[in-house]
């Protein structure tokens, strides 16, 4: 590279840089700066080994959580608490989704709410306290499997498809998360039973205008009755909440403390007794037409 810079002597016009000398000098500068340690250089060979063997340790590592992944998920704890409510009831629910001692628990806790002769009464209060009394089933199932000191670490896959360490909290998340969904659908359920419970088909034959008033006035008193029963979103409501206070810890503790018949346990459901009664009707007018 030349170059001519105007003003200098004339011995120094026409200087040519030698580039390749300068890169030199400055490769130099850069080595010397480099602290002394040990150096190695890995070829091609060493290097595809190596990554060869890494992909290897990663593969073991995913094996091994394989071999630990568990088949507990957030639609079989769905399961499992439907399953259990159903036994309860003599129902039948195809696959097995709980094991170990279930049968003897579920035939202990059945024996609890032993069939009853003539009229039913506390249909919802009874299953409320079927409902509980499952949760805490399960929910003791989860807090042994945890309390075992030798228990190996399990893997679980996640509702949003990655694999993850399946722990105590994750597990009873699961299992509230079950409680809360049959609540949800027994709330709008029961508020669909009060509308039909409350409808009543009419035919009206016009005989006279007397009569025709007086069966206006019953079809009005009728009409207002049933829209205060039924008060959309009302039922539901007192449903919801009934269902959530009976989860507390101090309900589960007395539920599970009690000896005899739970047919007509009070659990404190934080409603007041007259929606308690409203409830229980529903449920004792469907249960009696069986």
């Amino acid at each position: 590279m030349s170059m001519r810079v105007d003003g200098l002597p004339s011995q120094y016009n026409g200087y040519k840089v030698n580039v390749d000398r300068v890169k030199q000098e400055i490769e130099k500068q850069k080595n010397s700066s480099i602290s002394l340690c040990d150096q190695a250089e890995i070829s091609a060979e060493g290097k595809k080994a190596l990554e060869s063997r890494m992909s290897a340790l990663a593969g073991e590592r995913y094996m091994e959580d394989i071999r630990h992944l568990s088949s507990v998920s957030s639609y079989g704890y769905i399961n499992d608490f439907e399953k259990a409510l159903s036994d309860l009831g003599k129902g039948n629910v195809s696959g097995e989704y709980l094991t170990g001692a279930y049968e003897e628990d579920i035939e202990q806790i059945a024996s609890k709410f032993e069939e009853e002769d003539g009229e039913k009464t506390d249909s919802f209060d009874r299953h409320i306290n079927k409902a509980v009394t499952a949760y805490n089933m399960i929910r003791e199932r989860i807090e042994a499997k945890y309390a075992d000191s030798q228990r190996e670490t399990e893997y679980y896959v996640a509702d949003h498809g990655e694999m993850e360490e399946l722990t105590k909290e994750k597990e009873l998340e699961m299992l509230d998360k079950a409680y809360v969904n049959h609540s949800t659908f027994l709330a709008t359920s029961t508020e669909i039973w009060a509308d039909l419970q409350d409808f009543t088909p009419t035919v009206v034959y016009h005989k006279g205008s007397q009569q025709s008033d007086e069966e206006a006035s019953v079809s009005e008193s009728r009409k207002e009755e049933v829209t205060g029963h039924s008060e959309k979103g009302q039922i539901k409501d007192m449903v919801s909440k009934a269902f959530m206070s009976a989860i507390s810890d101090e309900n589960r503790r007395i539920l599970s403390q009690h000896e005899g018949s739970l047919n007509h346990f009070k659990l404190n459901l934080g409603i007041s007794a007259s929606e308690r009664d409203r409830l229980n009707g529903i449920w004792d007018f469907y249960a009696n037409k069986r």
